[in-house]
């Protein structure tokens, strides 16, 4: 009569112990694979190792009424917020910033000199046209300007004849104007892209036989807001004057060696009222860069913003209202910063301090390191609660010169992050350089 009862007594203990085997079994098998996880881990490189460690952001989803955009941390290129930044758009008079790029690799070429004078072509001669419906300066087939005068009127005023004029300085013989921007672009890596005439007008209404003939009247230069932004943070690299188009309320140009012009800046008077006009909570300020207006394109414009921590955006906003519109180009603008800035938290290594944990680097086969500071600043952006670190410093080849202001090594964040296309490692790096015998303490 107790055999049964004794049965199942002895069944569930087996059951129990077994279970308890089990338990303890895996128990050792995860602690065993955590200390061989653990013991790879410090056979990991360090530069692997950081990507695993990194902390990670994604750039904020733009809540604007425009075709594309993107807001771009100027110093370091990374990528803060987008919508449909890589979606191929007509830009317009954006494509003037392809030219000014043409121009600044020339002059860093010794191909061409600021003070050198060009000769406006015919085909550039826009003074039959309406200023007001194509922007134009005072000038003539046969004047002559300076290739300053005409790149900063590319920027100031968006002048068509002068984005014609240096397109066609910058054309070999033999070579087509749409050709000089194809090898521009292409030398950017700007694929998918097309380029018709260095004005950005539409290539039926170029006039003096600017049209590409194999083209349509309705073909306009493209290009994605990302590919814009990509241009606009090169020239801005290669010319920080740029930062500064809007200083001036007029322009002054020099024909022909003797005759000053002067008139009024389209960033005059006219564009500073309009900017007190928005709604900017933050207090951001437009400092330029670039606009954009074709009725295919709509209401197009490349930013330079500094918000009141100093910080650097670079914004590009396609179509973002009808091509005529004066105001809402740049309230989108301001939207986007600000769209940014209430869901990121910036990490800014400013140039001339130190970085804590990282104020010296090694020299190879020496016991007595460098003292290094920041030789430029840079800002990387996480979300509000994260923090950010930057790698250990890889000791240098050889003891640099102690007076020397060159970039002696870079300071890697550890950041897994969206950055501008065409940037180099190091464009995403903080430049570090000898601390002076002045600064130190």
């Amino acid at each position: 009569m107790n055999e049964k009862p004794m049965y199942r007594l002895q069944a569930a203990n087996r059951k129990k112990k077994r279970g308890r085997f089990w338990a303890i079994l895996i128990a050792i098998l995860v602690l065993v694979l955590a200390m061989v996880g653990a013991g790879l881990y410090f056979l990991v490189p360090d530069d692997v190792k950081s990507s695993i460690q990194a902390t990670k952001d994604q750039p904020v989803s733009l809540n604007v009424d425009a075709t594309s955009a993107v807001v771009i941390d100027l110093t370091s290129g990374q990528v803060l917020g987008e919508k449909d930044a890589n979606k191929q758009a007509p830009i317009a008079s954006e494509s003037k910033m392809l030219v000014a790029y043409g121009v600044l690799k020339a002059i860093e070429n010794n191909q061409l000199k600021w003070t050198d004078q060009v000769t406006v072509p015919a085909s550039a001669d826009l003074s039959a046209q309406n200023a007001d419906a194509i922007s134009h300066l005072n000038m003539k087939t046969g004047d002559k300007l300076s290739v300053r005068d005409l790149y900063w009127a590319m920027f100031t005023n968006s002048a068509n004849d002068a984005a014609l004029t240096l397109t066609a300085a910058l054309t070999k013989p033999g070579q087509t104007a749409q050709q000089t921007l194809e090898s521009l672009a292409s030398d950017l890596n700007l694929k998918g892209t097309a380029w018709y005439n260095g004005a950005g007008l539409t290539n039926g209404d170029s006039y003096n036989n600017n049209e590409v003939t194999s083209a349509s009247d309705s073909a306009a230069n493209h290009a994605s807001a990302m590919q814009v932004a990509e241009i606009a943070k090169k020239i801005m690299t290669m010319d920080p004057t740029l930062k500064t188009v809007t200083a001036n309320p007029t322009i002054t140009y020099t024909k022909n060696k003797t005759v000053k012009v002067t008139e009024t800046s389209d960033f005059g008077q006219g564009f500073a009222n309009i900017v007190k006009g928005l709604d900017n909570e933050n207090g951001l300020k437009i400092l330029g860069l670039k606009t954009g207006s074709t009725p295919e394109a709509g209401a197009c414009f490349t930013g330079y913003v500094v918000d009141q921590q100093g910080h650097e955006f670079l914004t590009v906003v396609n179509n973002a209202a009808d091509y005529t519109d004066t105001k809402q180009r740049f309230q989108t603008t301001i939207d986007m910063v600000n769209q940014v800035l209430a869901k990121k938290k910036a990490h800014t290594y400013t140039a001339g301090k130190q970085l804590t944990n990282h104020k010296t680097v090694g020299v190879d086969g020496e016991s007595k390191s460098v003292d290094v500071q920041v030789a430029a600043s840079k800002t990387y952006w996480t979300s509000p609660k994260k923090s950010l670190k930057i790698q250990s410093l890889k000791d240098l080849k050889s003891r640099p010169d102690e007076k020397s202001t060159d970039v002696v090594t870079y300071a890697k964040p550890e950041l897994k992050a969206t950055f501008l296309p065409g940037l180099s490692d190091t464009d995403k790096e903080i430049p570090l350089q000898v601390l002076t015998a002045t600064d130190k303490k």
